[in-house]
């Protein structure tokens, strides 16, 4: 059985990742940081790696670096980049460390399983056989036109994949505001910046533009250390994420 490793940090996207995943004939590793993965590729070869650049501490470069000065460790594992972060600069960097494929967050569900058939070296979704099931194509009338939107852009048109991962998310939110008020007391602004830097993708994913650009916002003032803006983009991102995550009434 095939064997993929993905370096992915925020809760919310590896989920999704797994969802995504979970009827290929593959084993799904995760791991959240650099030193985790090369703690795992030294246990044992993978076939394709899956790495977001944004991780805590050393960052997705950093790993694509070490691999090209110790290629034993990737081994005949392609490397893909998995990022909200892909400028021209930063590509042009990826395709010199000898990466295979750059996909840019948020990514819909047939995109990353078509990328990871073809990494692996199978080809099942023509038949179905990998796609998510089938299970919520009739029309939901307790989603919002955003949220029905972002059911045929990021989930294929399932319905129930949207709804199961989206209840998931919710869940994750309050985890995630405690984090980023932690981080905001402390003004820890690369923990806000990665916070902001993850929210945007998941946010963009479930159809929430509003709170999406509040995500970024926040990125872009921690990455700055502008104290004064980022931890009014916090307050209003906390507010948002609040409401989504609470009672659903009228939007």
């Amino acid at each position: 059985m095939a064997r993929v490793l993905l370096i992915e940090d925020d809760a919310s996207i590896q989920r999704f990742v797994t969802f995504a995943l979970e009827e290929m004939p593959l084993e799904l590793l995760i791991t959240g940081s650099v030193q985790e993965a090369l703690s795992q590729l030294r246990q044992g070869a993978v076939d394709l790696i899956l790495t977001d650049l944004m991780l805590p501490g050393e960052s997705g470069i950093d790993l694509l670096e070490h691999l090209k000065s110790h290629p034993e460790l990737a081994g005949q594992a392609r490397a893909v980049v998995f990022s909200a972060g892909l400028t021209p600069t930063v590509k042009t960097q990826l395709q010199a460390l000898g990466v295979w494929r750059m996909l840019s967050k948020p990514i819909s569900v047939m995109d990353l399983i078509g990328c990871v058939e073809e990494g692996i070296g199978i080809n099942a979704s023509a038949d179905g056989q990998n796609t998510p099931q089938d299970l919520g194509q009739a029309h939901e009338p307790g989603l919002n036109p955003a949220e029905r939107q972002a059911v045929q852009e990021h989930f294929n048109g399932d319905t129930a994949f949207f709804l199961m991962y989206r209840d998931t998310c919710w869940l994750q939110f309050v985890k995630d505001i405690a984090t980023g008020d932690q981080a905001a007391s402390a003004m820890d602004w690369m923990a806000l910046r990665r916070l902001g830097h993850s929210l945007k993708t998941v946010l963009q994913t479930l159809g929430e533009a509003t709170a999406s650009q509040q995500g970024k916002a926040l990125e872009q003032a921690a990455e700055q250390a502008d104290s004064h803006s980022a931890l009014l983009h916090w307050t209003e991102l906390k507010a948002s994420l609040q409401s989504i995550s609470g009672p659903r009434g009228p939007r």
